[in-house]
C-alpha cells in the first residue's frame, strides 16, 4: 500500500483514524483493479445453470469488476425462479441475467453509544447499528417481450450480463453463459501462452524455411517461361473465382463473362456496347412498343379485364357446390385486417435474329453464380423480389433455357410467379373454402350462394393457392375483386364474382376467401364429396378449419372456347434502316399440348420466329416492316392466352462499330505487364476485327496500345485473342477498352469472355 494509517503511543485516535484503516487499504486496492486488472465492467465466477423446470442457480462466488471498483455477491448460491415471467403458449421469451453493483450498510449489531459525557463514568447506550459497508453484487434480471423469436432485451449500460436464459410457456429451454465480459483467471491465461509458445516453437523454423523458399520463388518466376506458367495459373484463378462468386477485391486476375455490366463502366463518354450474354454490338437503331392488336374490334377474341387476350368463348361450371343444409353468418370470425400479395403472370423470351449467335457463357446461368430469371426477364425500371430471386446451385429448376442458332427462347414454368407483385390488404371478417382443380382451364366466374345478404357491406373475394397444410394463402393471391353490397344475392341465386379469367392448374388445390364488413350469411353444404376442400374461418390472420362435413355452397365457372385454332394479326413492326432482329418480352401462359406462335410475313410468306432456315434466316434482308400475327392453338376446354398490354416487341439492328469500357481494375501491388486474353465466338478475321488497349493515369485518359498479339483457333472454331501490355509505368490500376467493328450489320460476332492477367513490377 502506497499509504497506512499512523498511530503514535499515548495518541488519542479519533474517528478519522479508524476510517483511515479502512479505507486506505480499500483505496489501494480500487488502484490496482483500475490498472491491473479492468477499469471497464466485467465479472468472475457466476456460473448459471438449470437446476429445476423453471429455475436458474447463480454459482458463488461471484464477483463484478465495475469503474475500478470490486462487488462481491453472496457466499451462497442464489436460486432464482422464473415462473412468473413464463410467456404465453406458442411464445417464448429471453431473460437477460444480471449483476447490479450496489454499496450497502449490513451486519447490524448492538454497540454502546456514549449519550452523556459530563460525568464520570460516562452514560453509555446500546444501539443497533450497521458494522460493515459492503460493496455488493447483487443478482436480478431483466425479461424481453415475449414472441415466437424473441429478442434479447435491451440491458441498461449500469448492470452487467452474466447469462440469456430463454423461457419457453413450460420451462427454462436453455442458458447461455455471457462470456463477453467475463474474467480469465490468471491460471487459464498462463495455459493460453503456454500453448502459443509451443506453437510458436513448432511453426517459427517452418517460417524462416518458408521466406528462403519464396525469396528463391520469387527470383526465379523472373524468367519469361516461369512468367508464361504464372500467366496461366493466375488466369485458371479468375476464371474459379468468377464461377464460385468469390469477390476478387484487390487482385493480380479477373474474368468476365459478359453475363451482366457489374465490371462494365457504362456512364464512360466512349461506353457504347451491348452486354447480353456476351459482349456485342450496340443498337444502331431499335424500337420497342406494347404488343398492338390490328383490329381490336375483332368477336373472334376477347381482351378481358385483366388485359388476357383469349379466343372467344363460353361459359361452363367444372365444379359445384349447391344447396342450403345449414347456414353460417360470416361475422363468428371476427373482424381483422388481411395483407395479401398479388401473383403476376410469368414471363416468357423469345429473342430471333442474326445478332443472336448462342454464347458458351449461357451455360453460366446454370451454374448458381448468376441469377438468371432477374438477368432475362427484369425490365428496366422494375425491381424484382429478393425472396423470388432465390439462387440454386444448378440455376432456377423453373427456368427453362434454350440456346439455338439465332434463336433464344426462355420460359418459366410456372404460370404465375413473384417475381413481380402487388401487395393490398382489406379490413373485415374472414371465411374461406379449398377446392381442388378436376382439370386445367381459364376460371372466369367464382359463384358463391349467401343464405342472408346484410343492408351493409361489400364483400371482396381473393382467389389463391394453398399452402403445404391446405389452408389459404394470402401471400400467393392470383386475383382480387369486390362485389358491392347492392349486387349480392341471396340463395337460391348465386352472386357471381368475375376473377379473371385466371389461369388453374387441374389436379391443384386453390381456395377462395371473402372478407366483408357485414353480416352476411353462407349457404353450407353437407357432405365434401365433389369440392374436396375444407371450410375455414380466420381470426387474427390465423386459419382455423370449420366443419368437416360441410363446404360452403359454391360454384367454380370456366372459359368454354368455341373453336381449338385463333389468329390474330398484330399492328405492323416497323424499324427506320431495317430489321435484323426481334426481342419478344411476354406475359402469356401456354399450357401443356398447347402454344402460341409468333410469325412475321416477308416477300408474302409466313415465318414462324423460330424459323431458321438453312444459310440467311428471313430478316436478312433488312426489312423496313414486316406484318405480324400470332396463332394461337389448343382444344375447345383449354387455349393459351397472352396478356397484350404487359408484353412487347423489341425491334432492333446493330452498330458495324461498338466500344465498350471496363470498371477499374485494381491490383494489390504495382504492376508493368498487363495480358488481355479474349474469347471471340462467330469471329472472321476478313469482315471482323477487334482491338484492345489499356487506360491509365489518375484519371484513365492514357491509353497504351499492345506491344504483341497472338491468336490461337480454338476446336469449336472460336478465337483465342491476346493481347501483351510490356514496360508499362507502373501502377495498381488501369481500365480496359475493347473495340469491335465489322462491314456489316449482317455479319457479326461476339466476346464471350475476357480475362485480364496482370504482373508485379520488377
Amino acid at each position: 500500500m502506497s499509504k497506512i494509517a499512523r498511530i503514535q503511543d499515548n495518541q488519542v485516535v479519533t474517528l478519522g483514524d479508524f476510517q483511515n484503516l479502512a479505507h486506505l487499504p480499500r483505496d489501494m486496492h480500487d488502484a490496482l483493479v483500475t490498472t491491473a486488472i479492468d477499469a471497464g465492467k466485467s465479472y468472475s465466477g457466476a456460473t448459471v445453470t438449470k437446476t429445476a423446470t423453471t429455475t436458474v442457480t447463480v454459482a458463488a462466488p461471484a464477483f463484478l469488476y465495475k469503474d475500478g471498483a470490486l462487488y462481491s455477491g453472496s457466499a451462497d448460491p442464489v436460486a432464482v425462479d422464473l415462473l412468473s415471467v413464463l410467456p404465453t403458449a406458442g411464445n417464448k421469451r429471453i431473460v437477460a441475467m444480471l449483476l447490479q453493483a450496489q454499496e450497502v450498510n449490513t451486519d447490524t449489531q448492538a454497540r454502546d453509544f456514549e449519550v452523556d459525557g459530563s460525568v464520570y463514568p460516562p452514560v453509555m447506550d446500546p444501539q443497533a447499528t450497521e458494522t460493515i459497508t459492503w460493496r455488493k453484487a447483487n443478482i436480478t434480471y431483466q425479461v424481453s417481450d415475449q414472441a415466437p423469436s424473441p429478442v434479447k432485451p435491451v440491458v441498461d449500460a449500469a448492470n452487467t450480463v452474466i447469462a440469456w436464459v430463454t423461457l419457453t410457456s413450460t420451462e427454462v429451454s436453455s442458458v447461455e453463459q455471457n462470456t463477453d465480459n467475463r474474467m480469465n483467471t490468471l491460471r487459464t491465461l498462463d495455459g493460453r501462452v503456454v500453448s502459443l509458445e509451443n506453437w510458436r516453437a513448432i511453426t517459427q523454423p517452418v517460417v524462416d524455411g518458408l521466406r528462403s523458399d519464396v525469396a528463391k520463388l520469387v527470383e526465379a518466376s523472373r524468367g519469361k517461361t516461369d512468367r508464361t506458367f504464372l500467366g496461366y495459373m493466375l488466369e485458371q484463378l479468375a476464371r474459379i473465382n468468377e464461377r464460385v462468386g468469390i469477390d476478387a477485391g484487390a487482385s493480380f486476375s479477373k474474368t468476365d463473362y459478359f453475363l451482366d455490366t457489374d465490371d462494365s463502366d457504362t456512364d464512360h463518354i466512349n461506353y457504347v456496347a451491348k452486354v447480353e450474354e456476351g459482349l456485342r454490338f450496340a443498337d444502331d437503331n431499335s424500337d420497342r412498343s406494347v404488343l398492338a392488336l390490328e383490329t381490336p374490334g375483332n368477336t373472334a377474341f376477347t381482351v378481358h379485364g385483366n388485359g388476357i387476350l383469349l379466343p372467344k368463348s363460353g361459359e361452363d361450371t367444372v365444379l359445384s357446390v349447391v344447396g342450403k343444409d345449414s347456414e353460417i353468418a360470416m361475422s363468428n370470425a371476427g373482424s381483422q385486417t388481411i395483407d395479401y400479395v398479388l401473383k403476376t403472370i410469368s414471363r416468357t423470351r423469345i429473342r430471333y435474329g442474326n445478332s443472336f449467335l448462342v454464347c458458351t457463357n449461357s451455360q453460366w446461368w446454370q451454374t448458381g453464380r448468376y441469377d438468371p430469371v432477374k438477368g432475362i426477364f427484369e425490365r428496366d425500371g422494375e425491381t424484382f423480389e429478393a425472396t423470388f430471386a432465390e439462387q440454386h446451385p444448378s440455376g432456377n429448376p423453373n427456368h427453362s433455357i434454350k440456346r439455338l442458332r439465332k434463336m433464344w427462347v426462355d420460359s418459366y414454368e410456372e404460370p404465375y410467379w413473384a417475381a413481380v407483385v402487388t401487395a393490398a390488404s382489406y379490413t373485415g371478417n374472414v371465411n374461406a373454402n379449398s377446392f381442388q382443380m378436376p382439370r386445367s382451364a381459364w376460371v372466369t366466374k367464382i359463384r358463391i350462394g349467401l343464405s342472408r345478404v346484410d343492408s351493409g357491406g361489400d364483400i371482396r373475394l381473393l382467389l389463391c393457392e394453398t399452402r403445404p397444410d391446405g389452408s389459404p394463402d394470402y401471400d400467393k393471391a392470383l386475383a382480387a375483386v369486390t362485389v358491392a353490397q347492392a349486387d349480392l344475392k341471396a340463395y337460391p341465386e348465386m352472386t357471381a364474382f368475375s376473377v379473371g379469367p385466371v389461369y388453374l392448374e387441374g389436379g391443384r388445390r386453390y381456395a377462395w376467401a371473402t372478407i366483408t364488413a357485414g353480416n352476411h350469411w353462407l349457404a353450407m353444404v353437407e357432405g365434401n364429396k365433389y369440392a374436396q376442400g375444407t371450410f375455414f374461418t380466420s381470426t387474427d390472420g390465423v386459419w382455423s378449419q370449420g366443419n368437416i362435413a360441410q363446404d360452403a355452397c359454391f360454384e367454380v365457372v370456366v372459359a368454354d372456347f368455341e373453336a381449338p385454332r385463333l389468329v390474330v394479326n398484330l399492328n405492323d413492326w416497323n424499324l427506320s434502316g431495317g430489321v435484323t432482329d426481334i426481342d419478344l418480352d411476354l406475359e402469356q401462359i401456354v399450357p401443356d399440348g398447347a402454344t402460341i406462335t409468333y410469325e412475321v410475313q416477308i416477300e408474302g410468306d409466313w415465318y414462324p420466329v423460330d424459323f431458321v432456315a438453312s444459310g440467311n434466316h428471313p430478316l436478312y434482308g433488312l426489312p423496313a416492316s414486316v406484318n405480324a400475327r400470332m396463332v394461337l392453338l389448343g382444344t375447345t376446354e383449354l387455349m393459351p392466352g397472352v396478356k397484350i398490354g404487359a408484353s412487347y416487341r423489341r425491334l432492333s439492328r446493330p452498330r458495324t462499330d461498338t466500344t465498350h469500357i471496363s470498371e477499374a481494375r485494381t491490383a494489390p501491388a504495382n504492376v508493368d505487364e498487363v495480358h488481355l486474353t479474349a474469347v471471340l465466338e462467330g469471329f472472321d478475321n476478313t469482315p471482323h476485327d477487334c482491338t484492345a488497349t489499356l487506360l491509365v493515369g489518375g484519371t484513365f485518359d492514357t491509353e497504351e496500345t499492345a506491344d504483341s498479339v497472338s491468336d490461337q483457333v480454338l476446336p469449336d472454331g472460336s478465337v483465342r485473342r491476346t493481347w501483351v501490355f510490356t514496360g508499362l509505368a507502373p501502377t495498381t490500376q488501369w481500365k480496359r477498352k475493347i473495340v469491335l467493328g465489322t462491314t456489316s450489320a449482317l455479319s457479326i460476332f461476339h466476346v464471350a469472355e475476357l480475362t485480364d492477367v496482370a504482373f508485379p513490377a520488377a
